[in-house]
């Protein structure tokens, strides 16, 4: 196997809980069409494959028009770019983790879903922007996970090939897409998964994101960890 150079994360569900900041952007959206708000749960399950599939499926779940999707997508994020981290937090562990994997000389890069502009304001609101090399975003390419375009486009920042490359997500799309892109994948089990976690075929799944440096961990020196 070759030597691991690099880490790309997922964002919502891995390395951040957005789900409060997105259920009030949501639910301003849906008052001023006169529907019904969201429960968090709800938003939780819309959580994963964009914007557009986001609103979608609040229209869905609320009995909104489907032919107002274009008009209330631009709307939702009018709303949510400016209030994208006023309760969005890091899980447990993330932080101490990704210090752990740049003092090991890892490089680091965040693929998601979520557009960039929001993606890069939660980053550098939790302070976790400078870890990252690179940053790829919904709307960066064409296509999202779980196309293994985005993936790929940060291995090329990266400069690194994906047999030396792993990414740590937490829904179907983020395995399907490193599968695709030939990367290993974890997942982890507090996310936003879609699907049972059993059928997610991840290589191996992590309950927090502290159990990361561990598992990755043969073949790292003991006082590398403790540096």
């Amino acid at each position: 196997m070759t030597q691991l150079e690099a880490v790309i994360f997922d964002l919502d569900g891995t390395l951040v809980d957005s789900a409060r900041d997105l259920q009030n952007a949501m639910n301003a959206l849906l008052a001023g069409e006169g529907l019904r708000s969201v429960s968090l749960e709800e938003v939780k399950s819309m959580i994963g494959d964009g914007v557009a599939k986001l609103v979608e499926r609040a229209l869905a779940a609320t009995g909104g028009d489907p032919a107002r999707l274009p008009a209330l997508v631009d709307h939702f994020l009018a709303i949510y770019d400016t209030n994208a981290a006023n309760h969005t937090e890091a899980y447990p562990g993330v932080l101490d983790t990704l210090e752990s994997l740049r003092r090991l000389g890892l490089q680091l890069a965040v693929v998601t879903n979520k557009p960039c502009s929001a993606t890069t304001e939660i980053l550098r609101a939790l302070g976790l922007r400078a870890f990252f090399s690179a940053v790829i975003g919904g709307d960066t390419l064409p296509e999202r996970k779980p196309h293994p375009a985005p993936i790929l486009m940060a291995l090329d920042r990266l400069g690194v090939s994906p047999g030396a490359a792993l990414m740590v997500g937490d829904n179907y799309h983020d395995v399907q897409a490193a599968r695709a892109a030939g990367v290993r994948v974890f997942a982890v089990t507090y996310g936003y998964n879609h699907k049972p976690l059993t059928e997610l075929a991840a290589d191996q799944l992590l309950d927090t994101m502290s159990d990361l440096v561990p598992s990755i961990g043969i073949g790292i020196a003991a006082e590398d960890l403790l540096r």
